[in-house]
């Protein structure tokens, strides 16, 4: 089965990840593209050799396609998604689902009574080092899982335009956009919902509105604690981009994992002990290494979609867990 996509904001990650992911596959089809933007999307028009756009609903009354992606900023995946799904179109937007839970909630719902996929671009969990720490966890094998903490950042100075450094595009800072992915994440590899959240966050380094740090504690229904660490303010070389789950029989520490490429290492250690030791005596034990096979991150989340809709499968169980990541958010930002 060939699927026939339509791309609403064909610049940015769209360009740089997502279309390149979609064209990888030869039973995938790139009908047309659209981007506010006239001389971006006429550029990239010529580059992909697809009929360009600069209204979405222009070009899905004009193209025949099974599905479309989303690279909008934020403010804009509610009301797309919506005009994609009156086309009967299903969709793949990027993350985060919307501005806010409620949002969410109505676009998963919406595209389940219509019996139309809506798939979010959370590309993390494809990563097979977080798969490798996920399946640990599950299998008992650092025991019970008790604590996991996230770092996750990047450098992002003052940019005239830049449509993340506006509340009102992008409903946030550091939390919206890098905070998400943890929260996401964290959730796939425990298999458990974050219930109770607390946050500080602050704009120290910049001047823009949105918060330029942050710093988010959390239980899950589980009983598993959590520490979320994000930076915009942060250089790339200076962040180690940690993953580190402690159980009560070993551990599981990533370096390098969080990030939009299949790479870093992965350490995983089981050192049960038994009795209570009141010397707390440190015995050294030799961790197993694992490594990133430096695969495609967003073609395995295209991937992953296409095989959906090729089998006729609607799972909606990401589509449900981005919106209880943003539900985590809200409860964040309402403080």
């Amino acid at each position: 089965m060939k699927i026939k996509w339509c791309v609403i904001g064909a610049g940015g990650i769209a360009d740089r990840r997502t279309i390149p992911a979609i064209l990888q596959d030869p039973d995938n089809e790139l009908v047309a593209i659209m981007d506010k933007v006239a001389p971006v999307v006429e550029k990239l028009g010529e580059k992909y050799g697809v009929p360009t756009f600069t209204d979405e609903e222009e070009m899905l009354k004009n193209c025949d396609c099974d599905a479309v992606y989303i690279g909008t900023p934020v403010f804009c995946h509610y009301e797309q998604a919506m005009t994609a799904l009156k086309y009967g179109k299903h969709v793949f937007v990027e993350k985060p689902i919307g501005f806010d839970a409620k949002q969410g909630r109505e676009l998963v719902d919406a595209f389940k009574k219509a019996g139309k996929l809506i798939f979010v671009g959370y590309m993390m969990k494809y990563h097979n080092l977080h798969v490798k720490a996920h399946d640990l966890v599950q299998n008992g094998d650092i025991g019970m899982a008790n604590s996991i903490r996230l770092q996750f950042t990047c450098w992002y100075p003052d940019i005239p335009g830049a449509w993340r450094q506006k509340k009102s595009l992008g409903g946030g800072g550091a939390i919206m956009d890098l905070g998400v992915h943890c929260i996401e994440l964290a959730e796939y590899i425990l298999e458990d919902e974050i219930e109770e959240v607390k946050a500080v966050y602050s704009t120290r380094t910049f001047s823009y509105e949105v918060e330029d740090g942050a710093i988010l504690v959390f239980k899950t229904k589980g009983g598993v604690l959590g520490h979320i660490d994000i930076n915009f303010n942060i250089p790339d070389a200076a962040s180690e981009s940690k993953l580190e789950i402690y159980g009560s029989k070993g551990y599981i520490i990533g370096k390098g994992t969080l990030a939009q490429e299949e790479v870093g290492t992965l350490s995983y250690l089981y050192a049960p002990q038994g009795d209570y030791d009141a010397a707390q005596s440190r015995v050294t034990y030799e961790p197993v290494n694992f490594e990133g096979e430096k695969g495609n991150l967003y073609l395995k989340q295209i991937q992953n979609f296409c095989s959906l809709l090729r089998s006729g499968k609607l799972d909606y169980t990401f589509s449900d867990r981005a919106v209880q990541v943003q539900e985590v958010v809200d409860k964040v930002y309402a403080e």
